[in-house]
């Protein structure tokens, strides 16, 4: 009887660890395509004097 108890317990623990690593993988996956994203729109600003002017008006 314990170690069923036991065994449902373990159990229980093992979906909830896996609920936290899939919701702490997805927040890691969803931070380092918006770091990506904002990088790239960053060095498009710098680098291309088209979009430079189309953002701030003023050519470079």
């Amino acid at each position: 009887m314990k170690n069923e108890v036991d065994s449902i317990l373990i159990k229980e623990d093992m979906q909830e660890g896996s609920k936290y690593h899939q919701h702490s993988l997805f927040m890691g996956t969803t931070l380092v395509v918006f770091n990506l994203i904002l990088m790239s729109c960053v060095g498009f600003y710098w680098i291309n004097p088209s979009v430079h002017e189309y953002i701030s008006g003023n050519p470079l």
